[in-house]
């Protein structure tokens, strides 16, 4: 490979540290995991969102044809992402208060497949895959073939984990460590703050704005 070939290799590893680095619904998700249930936890919510991101991205590489959702499909996606993050801040918050009054956890969804949904019902995932993932894959097709998009695909799946490990640490080594307030006001906070997210992208979806 060249290093012409290369570039889009390096762009899409680049692109997936910064795309971890902006704040967002993903991100809110593995932090309350790993607040929730430590490191393991949230490396498993982790994992879930990396595999379904790394599987669309894989998929845009060879060859799946992705456009940034618009009209009816974007108002239903922002809806359907909105009401995500509405069940899990309320879970959230519940599971918080359950914590302080010292009851088990609540049998609930896995931590895998709330990884999984963060990717899948978020809207803004959908937009980065059809606005920016894709022509960065069709470009790395171009200049080496499959192979190189599939490698780009990878990288870029890769450098967004790497970025989410950090939220996972911050949350499961850093926060946890501050005792159980702490935690439980982070856990309502959190709460609080995806179910803010939940609402607005509701009302996007149903006023259409």
């Amino acid at each position: 490979m060249t290093a012409e070939t290369w570039s889009p290799v390096v762009a899409g590893l680049g692109l997936g540290v910064a795309l971890a680095s902006a704040p967002g619904p993903v991100q809110a998700v593995l932090l309350g995991e790993a607040v929730r249930g430590g490191v393991p936890r949230g490396l498993q919510a982790l994992a879930g969102a990396s595999a379904t991101f790394g599987t669309l991205l894989v998929s845009l590489a060879l060859g799946l044809s992705v456009a940034a959702p618009s009209g009816l499909a974007f108002r239903i996606l922002r809806v359907a992402g909105g009401a995500l993050l509405i069940w899990l801040a309320v879970e959230g918050i519940r599971s918080a208060g359950e914590a302080v009054r010292g009851s088990s956890e609540r049998r609930t969804l896995p931590p895998v497949a709330r990884g999984a949904l963060a990717v899948l019902v978020n809207p803004g995932a959908w937009l980065f895959l059809g606005a920016v993932a894709s022509p960065l894959l069709g470009s790395a097709s171009r200049l080496g073939g499959r192979g190189t998009a599939v490698i780009a695909a990878l990288a870029l799946m890769a450098g967004a984990a790497l970025g989410d490990v950090g939220v996972v640490l911050v949350g499961g080594m850093g926060i946890r460590r501050a005792g159980l307030r702490v935690q439980t006001w982070v856990r309502r906070g959190l709460g609080v703050v995806l179910a803010g997210l939940g609402v607005w992208l509701v009302t996007q979806g149903v006023m259409g704005t």
